[in-house]
C-alpha cells in the first residue's frame, strides 16, 4: 500500500471550527401513511438534535428505530412531515430540488455496500460525481489522484471492483465521497460488510479525515464498538424517538436508558465467568461473599483499586474479572470482586469507593 499524502494537501473549504451545530434538528417528525385507515407510521417523532461541526458523530438504533431516514433527511433525500432541518446554516427541508443540488455537493455519502459501478476503474469510480458537476478533466485529475494516495489505493488506479477487496471497495467509496470537498460526510454502516481488521483500518481512516481535514463525519451504525472507536459524540434512537445522547464517553460508560444499557454491556461491562455466574445468588447467607461490579473511568481508570481498599478496610478483595480499555481515547475499566458479605462491610466497600471517585454496586453472592 502507497504511503499516504499529507491530507493537509487536500484541504477544506469553509474555516475554523465554531460552536455553531452543522446540522441541527428542530422538532422533526417524519410520518408514513398506514394501510386500511390506520394511524400514521412515524419513522422519526418529534426529534431534536444537534450534531457539532468538525465532530464524529455517529447514530445508534436496532432496525426500524429511525438511522436511516435520519441521514435521508439531512441530505434532503426525504423531507420532514413536521420540523425544521438546518445544514449548515441552510434550512434545507424549505429548498427546492434545483435548490437543493448546491447543497448536496457539500455532503459525501459512504454506503455499505460500496455501491461502486462495476464497469468504471477505481480513478473513474472517485471521479464521477465530479464528472456529473460537469468539472474539466484536468481539474479532476489533479483532485482525483490525490485522493487515491490518501486512502491507499494509488496503485490500484486503473483496477475494477472485481479485482478489489471488501476494505479497498470501502476506501474507493471513501475517496469518491470527498471528492467534491465536501463539509459533511454521511456514513450508512460503513463497516458492517467488513471483517475485524479491516474494520479498524476503515475506522482510522476515517479519524485521521476528521482531524486533518476538518469534515464533519455522521455515522449511522448499529454496531457499539464503531461509536467506542472513534465517535466524540453519539445519539441513540429508538421506534423514531432521540432516548439518548451526549459525548460518547459519558454515554457508553454512564447509559441513562435501559435500551442504550443492552447495547452497551457486551463493549463496556465485564462478563461473569460461567462457573461464577451458575453460582451467584441475589440474597446474602451466612458465611457468603458479595460480588461488586466497580467502574472506573478517566483518570481513575489505572489507579490501584484493590491495594487503597485493602489499605482503607484491613479486608481480603478478591479479583474475579475485569478489563480496561478507552473510548475514544478515553480511559475506562471495570472489575469484578467479592468482599465479605457483612452488611457492614458491603456499605463501608462502597462508601470507600465512592471517596475514590469510583462506582461500586453489589450484583449478588456466592458461597
Amino acid at each position: 500500500m502507497n504511503a499516504p499524502v499529507r491530507l493537509e494537501s487536500l484541504g477544506q473549504l469553509g474555516g475554523p471550527v465554531t460552536a455553531e451545530p452543522i446540522v441541527r434538528f428542530e422538532r422533526v417528525s417524519r410520518s408514513f401513511a398506514a394501510r386500511r385507515g390506520n394511524a400514521a407510521v412515524y419513522a422519526l417523532d418529534d426529534l431534536s438534535l444537534e450534531i457539532p461541526r468538525g465532530e464524529i458523530f455517529g447514530v445508534i438504533g436496532r432496525s426500524g428505530a429511525g438511522k436511516s431516514t435520519l441521514i435521508r433527511l439531512i441530505n434532503g433525500l426525504e423531507r420532514p412531515s413536521n420540523g425544521r432541518i438546518i445544514v449548515d446554516g441552510v434550512e434545507i427541508d424549505a429548498l427546492s430540488e434545483r435548490e437543493l443540488r448546491p447543497v448536496r455537493r457539500s455532503i459525501g455519502m459512504i454506503f455499505q455496500h460500496f455501491n461502486l459501478l462495476s464497469s468504471r476503474t477505481v480513478f473513474d469510480n472517485v471521479a464521477l460525481p465530479l464528472e456529473v458537476a460537469g468539472v474539466r478533466a484536468a481539474e479532476i485529475k489533479a483532485r482525483v489522484e490525490p485522493l487515491l494516495d490518501l486512502v491507499g489505493l494509488a496503485d490500484k488506479r486503473n483496477r475494477y471492483p472485481s479485482e478489489l477487496s471488501g476494505g479497498q471497495k470501502q476506501r474507493v467509496g471513501i475517496a469518491r465521497a470527498l471528492a467534491t470537498n465536501p463539509k459533511i460526510l454521511l456514513g450508512d454502516e460503513v463497516t458492517s460488510a467488513l471483517d475485524p481488521e479491516t474494520t479498524g483500518q476503515i475506522l482510522a481512516l476515517l479519524a485521521d479525515i476528521n482531524r486533518h481535514l476538518d469534515v464533519t463525519i455522521i455515522l449511522i451504525t448499529h454496531e457499539i464498538p464503531v461509536i467506542k472507536e472513534i465517535c466524540h459524540r453519539v445519539a441513540v434512537l429508538e421506534a423514531g424517538k432521540l432516548i439518548e445522547t451526549g459525548r460518547a464517553f459519558d454515554v457508553l460508560t454512564k447509559p441513562r436508558h435501559p435500551t442504550t444499557s443492552n447495547f452497551v454491556r457486551n463493549v463496556t461491562g465485564v462478563e461473569l465467568p460461567a462457573d461464577l455466574a451458575r453460582r451467584l445468588r441475589p440474597e446474602p447467607a451466612p458465611g457468603h461473599q458479595a460480588v461488586l461490579r466497580i467502574t472506573f473511568t478517566g483518570s481513575h481508570a489505572t489507579a490501584p483499586v484493590i491495594s487503597r481498599l485493602t489499605s482503607i478496610l484491613g479486608i481480603d478483595v478478591n479479583i474475579l474479572a475485569g478489563r480496561i480499555d478507552s473510548i475514544g481515547g478515553e480511559p475506562f475499566g471495570a472489575l469484578l470482586v467479592s468482599v465479605p458479605g457483612e452488611e457492614v462491610t458491603r456499605l463501608a466497600t462502597i462508601s470507600a469507593l465512592a471517596a475514590l471517585q469510583l462506582k461500586g454496586e453489589v450484583i449478588g453472592y456466592v458461597a
